[in-house]
C-alpha cells in the first residue's frame, strides 16, 4: 500500500480497535459543560429537537444538572460549549453529543492515527435520538461503569480487533455495515466472548454484558463508523488527489462535505430524503437527516454496500432490484471499487468507493445514504429509517472552489 496515496488508503483500509473508555480519558476536547456534537459547526439557537434533548440528557448524565428543568436552564445561559465531533477525531450517530462520561471505542488507522466513536446504546430510545428518560441515562451510567471497562479489557487481551476484516465478513453475511450490523456484531462477539469472561470482574457482570452486545444489533456500528472516520482522516491528509470526498455528515440544519484540496467544510441544507417511518408516525415528524455515521458510506459502506444486505429494505424501504440500481449508479461518481469490501451477491465485486466531486457534477448523481430519523421533538426517540439522497450544491460548490474558473452546473 502507497500510505501517501488517500485513493488507496480509501480502498484498502485498515482500523484496529485498541480500547474501550470514557471519552474523556480519550480526548481534552470534552469536559465540565463542554460537549462534542455531530455534523458541522452549529450556533446554540439552531440546536434541533433531538440535538437538543441530548445536550440536556448530557447534563444531567454528567451531574451538571439536577433534572432536565435545570439542564434547560443552564444550557440557556450559554454556559455549554459545543464543538463538531470531527474536529475532535470522533464521530457520532445522530445527535452525536459525546460528554466525558460516555464510552467510547477507539480504532487506530493505517497512519497512525487514531478515532473514537460513542459505544451505541441500542435501538429505539437512546440519548443519540434525543431520549432523556431515567431508563436511557441509567442505561448509559451502566455503559460507562461496567460495559467499557470490560471491554477495554477484552480488547487488550486480544490484542486489539480488526474493524475492517469484520465489516468485509459482515458484507459477505448480509451486513451494509451502517443501518444494518448484525453479522458484524455476531463476529465481534465471537471474537471477544471469551476474553469478556475472563476478564470481567464477576460471573454477573460478564453475563451482563454479554447479554447487552447480543441483545443488540447496532453493537458493531460504533466500531463500523470509528473505522470508517480514521479511514477518511488518513485519505485526507495525503491529499494527493484533490476533489476526493473524505467525509459526510450533518446535523438537522446542514450537512457538510470534507472534499481534498478545499479548505474547511462545504455545507448546504440537511436533506429529509425518503424515510420509512415506524407505525404511528409520518414524514413530517422525522428530523431532517443528522448524524457522522455517513462516514461509512464514504468508504464504501452503507448506501454503497446495499446489494450485500437484502433484508435492510423491510426496514428502510425499497427493493433489492431498487438496491442493485442504487449501487450501480454510485460506481458512476466514484473514482473506482474497493480491494477489501466485496458483495458475493456482484460476483464479489468490491463495493464503490471514492466519492469524486466532478463526476457527480458531470453526471448530476449525487450520493445516497441510508440513515435512521429521529423525531422532531426532542424527547420522542427514533421514529424512522431510509435512504437520502443529497443535494447536488455543496458538490457544486466543491468544484467551484477546486477550479474557480469553471463555472457550476457547467
Amino acid at each position: 500500500m502507497n500510505d501517501s496515496d488517500g485513493w488507496t488508503l480509501l480502498a484498502e483500509p485498515a482500523a484496529v480497535a485498541t480500547r474501550v473508555r470514557r471519552a474523556g480519558e480519550v480526548t481534552d476536547a470534552v469536559g465540565p459543560r463542554k460537549f462534542l456534537h455531530a455534523g458541522p459547526p452549529l450556533e446554540q439557537g439552531e440546536l434541533t429537537g433531538p440535538m437538543r434533548g441530548a445536550v440536556l440528557g448530557a447534563l444531567v448524565l454528567e451531574g451538571e444538572a439536577g433534572d432536565l428543568r435545570a439542564a434547560e436552564e443552564l444550557f440557556d445561559s450559554g454556559a455549554v460549549s459545543l464543538t463538531p465531533c470531527h474536529f475532535a477525531g470522533a464521530v457520532g450517530a445522530m445527535a452525536g453529543i459525546i460528554s466525558p462520561s460516555v464510552p467510547v471505542v477507539e480504532v487506530g488507522g493505517p497512519d497512525g492515527r487514531t478515532a473514537f466513536a460513542p459505544l451505541n446504546e441500542g435501538l429505539g430510545e437512546a440519548l443519540r435520538f434525543g431520549s432523556t428518560s431515567d431508563r436511557v441515562l441509567t442505561r448509559l451510567r451502566w455503559m460507562g461503569d461496567v460495559l467499557a471497562p470490560v471491554l477495554d479489557d477484552a480488547l487488550t487481551a486480544v490484542g486489539g480487533v480488526d474493524v475492517v476484516a469484520l465489516q468485509a465478513e459482515g458484507l459477505r453475511r448480509g451486513d451494509e455495515c451502517h443501518n444494518r450490523n448484525v453479522a458484524g456484531t455476531a463476529a465481534l462477539l465471537a471474537r471477544l466472548a471469551a476474553a469478556i469472561a475472563r476478564e470481567a470482574r464477576d460471573t454477573k457482570s460478564a453475563a451482563d454484558v454479554l447479554d447487552f452486545l447480543a441483545g443488540n444489533p447496532h453493537t458493531f456500528l460504533s466500531f463500523s463508523m470509528a473505522a470508517a472516520k480514521v479511514t477518511g482522516d488518513a485519505a485526507h491528509a495525503a491529499g494527493d488527489r484533490p476533489g476526493l470526498v473524505t467525509a459526510v455528515c450533518a446535523n438537522g440544519r446542514r450537512m457538510a462535505l470534507r472534499v481534498t484540496g478545499v479548505d474547511g467544510w462545504i455545507t448546504a441544507p440537511a436533506p429529509t430524503g425518503r424515510p420509512k417511518m415506524f407505525p404511528g408516525f409520518t414524514a413530517e415528524d422525522a428530523c431532517p437527516a443528522m448524524g457522522d455515521s455517513f462516514m461509512t458510506e464514504t468508504i464504501g459502506l452503507g448506501a454503497f454496500g446495499l446489494t450485500a444486505a437484502p433484508a435492510i429494505s423491510s426496514f428502510i424501504g425499497g427493493t433489492h432490484e431498487e438496491a442493485v440500481e442504487l449501487v450501480a449508479s454510485m460506481r458512476r461518481i466514484c473514482r473506482g471499487s474497493s480491494k477489501r469490501f466485496l458483495v458475493p451477491s456482484d460476483g464479489f465485486a468490491g463495493t464503490p468507493v471514492g466519492i469524486d466531486v466532478d463526476l457527480v457534477c458531470r453526471t448530476g448523481i449525487t450520493p445516497i445514504v441510508n440513515n435512521g430519523f429521529a423525531h422532531r421533538e426532542r424527547g420522542v426517540g427514533q421514529v424512522g429509517a431510509g435512504l437520502t439522497r443529497l443535494p447536488i450544491e455543496p458538490f457544486l460548490k466543491a468544484r467551484a472552489a477546486l477550479a474557480p474558473s469553471a463555472a457550476p452546473g457547467t
